[in-house]
């Protein structure tokens, strides 16, 4: 994959998928919003990405009133559990464009989805089991 990146890069001009942008975001360390924006990109959907306690992490929409709705989460916005093992890390909540993508490219972007905002929450993790260890030896 490397290598076809410095192929392309080579050659000028890169052309890449918008699975290949995912995965260059998440790669980077870019961050939850431009994550956001190029799942919305593979998936050609509006999207928003939520906390399992309900908190928004980021969301990629073509206006306000989108993004109220997908956060609403109004019909015809699709929501999709983000799990890591059998843990709950949020939902995915996407309205396509056009039809719905296929099932293996949404499983996919999902599946990355889940595991970019358990690593955001990873920090938040070790403080909390910082405090109860500090809890449990007092």
């Amino acid at each position: 994959m490397a290598e076809a990146r410095a192929e392309a890069d080579s050659e000028g001009a890169a052309v890449t998928s918008p699975l290949d942008a995912l995965a260059e975001a998440i790669e980077s360390g870019a961050g939850l919003p431009k994550v956001a924006r190029m799942a919305g990109a593979a998936l050609h959907a509006d999207v928003a990405l939520i906390e399992a306690s309900g908190a928004v992490l980021a969301v990629a929409a073509g206006s306000p009133s989108l993004e109220r709705e997908l956060l609403a989460a109004a019909d015809g916005v699709t929501l999709i559990d983000l799990r890591v093992a059998d843990e709950m890390v949020g939902q995915l909540r996407f309205r396509a464009a056009g039809e719905l993508p296929e099932p293996a490219v949404l499983r996919m972007v999902a599946t990355l989805l889940a595991l970019e905002v358990e690593r955001t929450r990873a920090p938040e993790r070790a403080g909390e089991a910082v405090v109860g260890g500090f809890v449990s030896a007092v």
